[in-house]
């Protein structure tokens, strides 16, 4: 008999499916929830405002988004429903999961340990039933100042529904280089992942860079605090070339510059930092410690080890890189794995 209502209740909303616009992400969750024998009822469109909240909270826009928001479902318009769930604790805590973040040691090599990066907020349903990786930043230098830049952002966004704002990516999103795949190296056959050249760099050029670059990826770690100071010098020669070479040869318009701009900054940050670590380890030899060997290591040092070789060239490392990222489901290095995984 249940079986029977929840049939009847989801022919219902396939009749009226052909006259309502609905976003994809609006789809996707009545899909799944159909297939796992949900009702259609007021628990799923809060499921549906929790998913869209996190969404435009990322600045993400999506088609039909204003239908949605002003669309009336079970006595509330998705707007309504959304900010509903937002001053409801109870509710909050029902659809929404908060859990701190950390960032990477910034150098492991003299004992650094990983830093506070902040929270992120998840919607629970779609992580759990769809795989949505989707979330939510709230940064700052301790739990309590990531707590409040969250929620601030989630006033900002409850402000923007109140008044009709439905320009997301411009309030919430941030800036991005929009590199698609196929362009993401185009400008250079010779790419380390770091290191990224103009298409007008010579053999020469390549060769010298690449010799450099790899001498610092296999003897960055070594015990041996002279060798490590050899790889730093050897690192920074090969970008100081590099960016040299982007000197020569500009962007040619914006495209170019649109696609290359953030490479290059990362190229010149790497090397200030480069610059920092060699006075580190030759004023303080005794703060560097160098790789141990004897410790186990996680997944994560595991991947990033693996995808370190990578990108000086060791394809069969990008290959075991590609798969650990994959099973931590951290798909942007996965990418970058795979990438350097295909042959130059």
């Amino acid at each position: 008999m249940k079986m029977k209502k929840i049939l009847s209740e989801w022919k219902r909303f396939i009749v009226k499916e052909a006259v309502i616009a609905k976003t994809p992400l609006e789809k996707e969750i009545e899909t799944k929830a159909s297939e796992l024998g949900m009702s259609y009822n007021e628990d799923l469109a809060d499921i549906k405002a929790s998913a869209h909240a996190v969404h435009f909270l990322q600045g993400g826009e999506l088609s039909n988004q204003s239908d949605y928001l002003s669309r009336v479902e079970f006595g509330l318009s998705g707007t309504q429903r959304i900010i509903q769930i937002y001053e409801n604790a109870s509710k909050f805590s029902d659809h929404f999961a908060i859990f701190l973040t950390y960032a990477p040691p910034l150098d492991k090599r003299f004992g650094d340990t990983k830093k506070m990066k902040g929270v992120k907020m998840v919607d629970r349903w779609s992580r759990e039933n769809l795989n949505n990786l989707k979330a939510v930043l709230g940064k700052g230098a301790n739990e309590d100042q990531a707590y409040r830049d969250l929620f601030e952002r989630f006033e900002m966004f409850v402000k923007m529904l109140e008044s009709g704002n439905h320009n997301f990516r411009k309030e919430l999103g941030k800036p991005s280089s929009s590199r698609t795949s196929d362009k993401r190296h185009s400008g250079g056959a010779f790419s380390t992942g770091l290191i990224v050249l103009p298409t007008e760099t010579t053999d020469e050029d390549k060769e010298y860079i690449g010799e450099r670059y790899t001498f610092y990826m296999q003897n960055r770690e070594d015990p041996a605090y002279i060798m490590t100071s050899l790889a730093e010098k050897k690192f920074q020669e090969a970008l100081r070339r590099a960016l040299s070479l982007w000197k020569k040869y500009p962007f040619k318009d914006g495209e170019e510059k649109q696609i290359y701009a953030g490479a290059v900054i990362r190229m010149e940050k790497a090397l200030e930092q480069s610059y920092k670590d060699l006075r580190r380890i030759e004023s303080d030899p005794g703060s560097y410690s160098g790789k141990s060997v004897s410790k186990e290591t996680s997944d994560e040092d595991k991947a990033e080890e693996l995808l370190n070789k990578a990108r000086a060239g060791d394809k069969q490392a990008a290959g075991e890189a590609f798969k650990l990222f994959r099973k931590m489901k951290n798909n942007t290095k996965a990418r970058e794995a795979r990438t350097l995984m295909r042959p130059v």
